[in-house]
């Protein structure tokens, strides 16, 4: 193709700009962001100072485009973590068993936006402007841009706006219903600090510790504690609802020592904070079903989070934005009409989605209409969580769906299923 344009330069954007590199002889990015010179948070990313870790299948993802990615975030003062021996999770104080395999890879956004940036952008063309509308018709073009002018002779256009993308009113005025939406309200908060930390410094002997407050606790939500650097941990508490944490330090530090596992309660006591308490809030998980509509433009596809959004306590979004953009790879060298991208990206969305709504959906606030079969659902997903608890095998294969390695349905074999239901038997 002679020209690809992509609408938006967060990670989804790069990612699909350095796929469409080896496709396209020029690649426009469009952003209206100004991109800053060095590793700092910028206005489009708003939870960017909130923690982030590199899944296993997004280190593979990323490393198979940029080769010295995790290296170069190493340099940089990114701590990786091994399970057991750096890293353990925690549920209602409880520790799980450590499964062996994937490192723990905390990092700060705005670094490894900047480590991508800086591989990708020197080999495109890049636009400081806002993508208002689309270029063309039952074919697409081009883009409309906020300044008045537009960017077209496009043989492919990529949507990587984000969950506020405005891809359905764009379609409406080309004549194309939007997709078909779902959506989970959450109404989730979470606050995060970075403190001090000196050279070589562990929490109780750890280094990384991530602490699920299930549903059925009085206070559900997640924690996370580690380290971004060699002299900051980062610590974010969350909550749902009237539970939302806020800006209030004293609070932050309350949060922290009723935090079920204790190294929460140790940095309060023992750490020196390095900034004040930064909140986000997430009001919701949000898909957009392209796979379902009826028709659609050719020479446009969507990218990450104008796809599908998910409750990022899961930390599915750098990993999801990585398998779309191997979804986009594997697409262009068919030939294939979009509905061919949209089957791949239905599965990689339906993965996340399920691992994400089978849990959310156990909070009792969450707006969203159960089906018919949750209660099913919820049943043995809860059975398989507490056998995971003990069993090696049973918490193997969770390990492996959290890493986004297996889907969910892959728990439901016979081993996993007559494994869980003993360690039912044992509990009862």
């Amino acid at each position: 193709m002679r020209r690809a344009v992509v609408a938006g330069g967060s990670v989804a954007g790069l990612l699909a700009a350095r796929v469409l590199r080896d496709w396209a002889d020029e690649v426009v990015v469009v952003e209206p962001d100004p991109l800053p010179a060095g590793p700092t948070n910028r206005p489009g990313t708003a939870h960017g100072e909130q923690f982030h870790v590199l899944l296993g299948l997004a280190q593979e993802l990323l490393g198979h485009w940029f080769p010295d990615l995790l290296a170069d975030l190493v340099a940089d003062g990114v701590v990786v973590c091994t399970p057991g021996q750096d890293g353990r999770m925690f549920v209602d104080g409880r520790p799980r068993p450590v499964v062996p395999g994937d490192v723990l890879v905390p990092f700060y956004r705005p670094l490894l936006e900047w480590h991508i940036r800086e591989a990708v952008l020197p080999s495109v063309r890049l636009v400081a402007d806002r993508v208002v509308g689309l270029v063309g018709g039952a074919e697409v073009r081009g883009v409309r841009l906020a300044s008045g002018s537009v960017v077209d002779g496009a043989d492919l256009v990529v949507d990587a706006t984000g969950r506020g993308s405005r891809l359905g009113a764009w379609l409406a005025e080309l004549g194309f219903p939007a997709p078909p939406r779902q959506r989970v309200g959450l109404d989730l908060g979470y606050a995060t600090v970075l403190f001090h930390r000196s050279p070589g410094e562990r929490l109780d002997d750890l280094l990384a510790v991530h602490s699920l407050r299930s549903p059925a606790s009085s206070r559900p939500g997640v924690s996370c504690v580690a380290p971004i650097g060699p002299d900051r941990w980062m610590c974010t508490i969350s909550g749902y609802g009237d539970d939302r944490p806020t800006r209030d330090p004293d609070e932050f530090t309350a949060r922290c020592l009723l935090e079920p596992a204790d190294a929460f309660a140790t940095l309060a006591k023992t750490g020196t904070p390095a900034g004040p308490v930064i909140t986000h809030r997430f009001p919701h998980s949000l898909r957009r079903d392209f796979h379902a509509m009826p028709a659609f433009p050719t020479g446009l596809v969507p990218i990450g989070d104008a796809v599908a959004s998910f409750n990022p306590i899961y930390g599915q979004g750098v990993p999801s934005a990585a398998l779309h953009a191997s979804a986009l790879a594997a697409w262009l060298p068919t030939g294939d009409p979009v509905t061919g991208y949209f089957r791949r990206l239905k599965v990689i969305v339906d993965t996340a989605w399920q691992t994400s709504t089978t849990e959310d959906l156990r909070l009792p606030h969450v707006t969203a209409t159960r089906p018919l079969t949750y209660p099913l659902q919820r049943a043995i997903s809860t059975a398989i969580d507490h056998a995971a608890m003990t069993d090696p095998l049973v918490a193997q294969r969770f390990v492996e769906v959290v890493n986004m390695r297996i889907r969910p349905t892959d728990l439901l074999t016979p081993a996993v299923l007559g494994r869980t239901l003993l360690a039912t038997l044992r509990k009862s």
